[in-house]
């Protein structure tokens, strides 16, 4: 198989990909230090929240800046810094009062660092009494959502195991939902509520300022006036220029014990790589492939695939020279394409049309189909290039988040 050069450069880039990464932008949507909205069987809930922010570097320390989020628009938060040496842990508890001072407020949190950092928190009633037994906690874990995970504009996502059997706190559960806007931009979103059967119970619509965080409180009767068990709540972000997160807790009234329930997360932005694969075969060949995608729009793309050329075969590179702008259209799907002539470094040898057809899964990974159609091909040194002439090759691919942000 032969090497030739293209009229552009490309690097291909091999990153490794982890379900959890560390990250320099991540939200906690809720956390607090205040009393609970209402007393469960005679007892007032203690609401406490305490974070854990371990630095995986070896060898730098992270600077953390924490940006305390009301329950309000938040052009200008409050915040405080923090430092962590390479490979500790540092522990806030109590965060909301112990680190910014503040009693009866809930309020979000937003993590900036220079370098990735792994953020963890627990949200958790500190006032359960248990019979024969000293006052305890009961608590939710949940990990800090990075930023590049939030919806905008068009996009949704699904929370799905939402209980609420009586009104309030009178049944055995009920369910909360808080969100977070994470640009600076307001932005209205439309919840929907689907019982277990794929049923639409209710609707209705809500809204955001720029860095706001909010609570629906008992979020299934909020939307549709009444109770519910295991019910969805579809989250559709309608309006404005900002993006948002989301988080559900689904508690037992008889305890007061929180459970998270986590907003379906794929990563819509970002870099995305892959693999090529023989069309009629499945199995990977020679070749890889690299997205770029911003903004619902897929900004650049590298890759590297064979084609045959007679008797022989060619590794071509291809990319466009200065980036596309091939929007995805709302059921995920682009095309696009480049035209590359390549080079011996003296002669022009043929031209290959690249046609890239891609589908985002409902799980943020990728595929389609990459096809080349090769034309004047021509003799240099010996070797007749118009044996690649009008094969058109199509290829299939596949690809997943590896990190980055668009």
């Amino acid at each position: 198989m032969k090497r030739v050069l293209m009229s552009l450069c490309v690097a291909m880039m091999a990153v490794a990909a982890f379900a959890t990464v560390p990250t320099t932008d991540q939200y906690l949507p809720a956390l607090g230090h205040a009393l609970g909205a209402a007393d469960v069987n005679g007892v007032r809930p203690w609401w406490r929240g305490d974070v854990w922010v371990f630095n995986p570097s070896a060898s730098q320390q992270a600077s953390v800046t924490i940006f305390l989020l009301r329950r309000q628009a938040n052009p200008a938060p409050e915040s405080r810094v923090i430092t962590i040496d390479p490979g500790d842990t540092r522990y806030l508890p109590d965060v909301i009062y112990n680190t910014f001072g503040y009693d009866n407020l809930y309020a979000g949190l937003r993590f900036q660092s220079n370098i990735p950092v792994l953020v963890t928190a627990e949200s958790y009633d500190a006032n359960v009494t248990v019979v024969n037994k000293p006052q305890g906690t009961a608590g939710q874990f949940f990990a800090a959502l990075p930023a590049n995970l939030a919806i905008g504009p068009g996009e949704s996502s699904d929370l799905p195991g939402f209980d609420q059997d009586g009104i309030g706190t009178a049944g055995t559960f009920r369910s909360n939902l808080a969100v977070v806007e994470t640009t600076g931009n307001s932005v209205t979103y439309n919840l929907q509520i689907f019982d277990g059967s794929g049923n639409l119970v209710g609707t209705k619509s809500y809204s955001l300022g720029g860095r706001e965080v909010g609570q629906i409180n008992t979020v299934i009767t909020d939307v549709t006036g009444g109770t519910g068990t295991n019910e969805r709540v579809h989250l559709v972000v309608t309006g404005g220029t900002g993006k948002m997160i989301a988080v559900g807790s689904r508690i037992d009234n008889r305890t007061g014990d929180p459970s998270t329930i986590d907003m379906v997360a794929i990563h819509l932005s970002g870099q995305f790589e892959g693999i090529v694969l023989d069309a009629s075969t499945g199995t990977k060949i020679d070749g890889g492939l690299q997205l770029v995608i911003g903004g619902n729009v897929l900004t650049n793309f590298q890759g590297v695939a064979g084609i045959p050329c007679g008797s022989d075969s060619f590794t071509l590179d291809f990319s466009p020279s200065s980036g596309v702008t091939a929007p995805i259209a709302a059921d995920g799907t682009f095309t696009t394409s480049v035209s590359i002539t390549y080079t011996d470094g003296t002669n022009n040898l043929f031209t290959t049309n690249w046609t890239l057809t891609g589908a985002r899964a409902a799980d943020g990974t990728w595929s389609g189909t990459l096809k080349s159609d090769t034309s004047n091909g021509v003799s240099v040194g010996g070797y007749n290039y118009g044996t690649c002439n009008a094969l058109g090759i199509t290829r299939q691919w596949r690809s997943a988040w590896t990190g980055g942000n668009s």
